[in-house]
């Protein structure tokens, strides 16, 4: 399987409102030339507003650290130091308490200070034209349809359950480090800027699988759509997305063919 096929497949299986996105830490400068980028943003940008682009406009991008607008950001991608007293107020406004407020953006998840010189980011499928794999890729979907990719992630990387890493805000940058750096999947909440500049709107979730096991998570979704007859996994399972949901038990739901 190729990364456009797991794309498809995601799709198609799950019916994801968005394109998958594949995202990669770069951390050579060599290797920027090597990317395949369609478009160039005319302004800073916060990594949110890359990823919306991407998933929903198809764009594959590159993000120079000095091109990041978001200050949350820039400590999680290691752009910048942390500074105590404006980090400390960026997160008052949340937790209310000032020495929880400056523990918040020292324990977020943080690549390694002054090594990533940029991120790029573009529809997974178009990591089969680049020669390298992304570090993490990124999902908007809903509940029901996380729970699904969830369990097989689970079922391909023989996990019998996950856990996963809320902060206050950094729910998509600092929810992708987590991701990349504990070699695991991920699944946040909308924060208050990926609420806003990244559009996650209300009923939606974060979604993150290393880059290197989206490949076989997808390959045991395929599996077990041919092996079940279908996507869903309610009741018996293997029914066409999202399958017979019924209270379990009820006498009123029988059926039998005609």
């Amino acid at each position: 399987m190729n990364y456009g096929q797991a794309s498809e497949a995601l799709i198609w299986n799950i019916r994801l409102d968005f394109d998958p996105v594949g995202i990669r830490f770069v951390f050579d400068d060599s290797e920027i030339n090597q990317l395949a980028v369609t478009h160039r943003a005319k302004t800073k940008l916060t990594y949110c507003q890359y990823l919306a682009a991407v998933r929903q406009t198809r764009y594959s991008l590159f993000l120079p650290k000095d091109r990041c607008l978001c200050e949350n950001a820039e400590p999680v991608f290691g752009f910048r130091e942390l500074e105590r007293g404006p980090d400390t107020k960026r997160h008052m406004k949340y937790l209310c308490d000032e020495e929880i407020s400056w523990q918040a953006p020292q324990q977020k998840a943080k690549l390694e200070l002054g090594k990533c010189v940029g991120i790029y980011a573009a529809p997974l499928a178009e990591f089969d034209k680049v020669n390298c794999e992304p570090s993490v890729v990124f999902m908007m979907c809903v509940p029901y349809q996380a729970y699904h990719i969830l369990n097989d992630y689970m079922g391909a990387m023989k996990r019998p359950n996950l856990n996963f890493f809320h902060t206050p805000n950094s729910a998509v940058c600092s929810g992708s480090v987590w991701a990349y750096n504990n070699k695991t999947a991920n699944m946040t909440t909308m924060c208050a800027g990926s609420k806003t500049s990244g559009k996650s709107e209300m009923a939606y979730v974060n979604l993150f699988i290393p880059g290197n096991q989206i490949l076989p998570t997808v390959e045991q979704q395929v599996r077990r759509c041919e092996d079940m007859g279908g996507p869903s996994v309610l009741g018996k399972g293997g029914q066409p997305w999202p399958g017979l949901d019924v209270c379990k038990g009820c006498p009123l739901f029988k059926f039998e063919p005609v």
